[in-house]
């Protein structure tokens, strides 16, 4: 497992299948992780104020919002203007390049699944910006 201090670590998962975000929630707090789901991009922005997450991992199709435009929403207020916003995606690999520039709100694309690595891969990310900024 990754070695940092993850009980300060927030996460807002945005994903609207169910089981898919209880399984995901249920690997991340192995990691000692707090998250959060929302199931729509508008449940997304009324906890995200409130809820101020280091990371928001997003499907890419919601039913009421793409993942790009939640990003550039989220971007937008003071619960995530800092955010590392990742589109998690079930696209492959050779489809990504073509949503890298759709929005500059995201950080970053990832295909699913979530795994050990992804998720350390993040931590990590995540624990460079914290290192910029001090």
């Amino acid at each position: 497992m990754h070695k940092i201090n993850r009980a300060e670590y927030r996460v807002l998962l945005i994903e609207d299948h169910p089981s898919l975000a209880e399984a995901m929630t249920d690997f991340m707090q192995t990691y000692g992780l707090e998250v959060r789901i929302a199931s729509t991009g508008e449940e997304a922005l009324r906890v995200v104020s409130a809820f101020h997450p280091q990371i928001v991992l997003c499907d890419v199709n919601l039913p009421d919002m793409a993942g790009p435009d939640i990003a550039e929403a989220l971007r937008a207020t003071s619960g995530a203007k800092d955010a590392l916003i990742v589109i998690h995606t079930a696209m492959t690999e050779r489809d990504l390049p073509l949503c890298r520039d759709i929005n500059a709100s995201v950080n970053m694309f990832l295909p699913k699944p979530l795994t050990d690595a992804k998720l350390c891969s993040l931590l990590s990310e995540l624990e460079a910006r914290a290192k910029q900024k001090s």
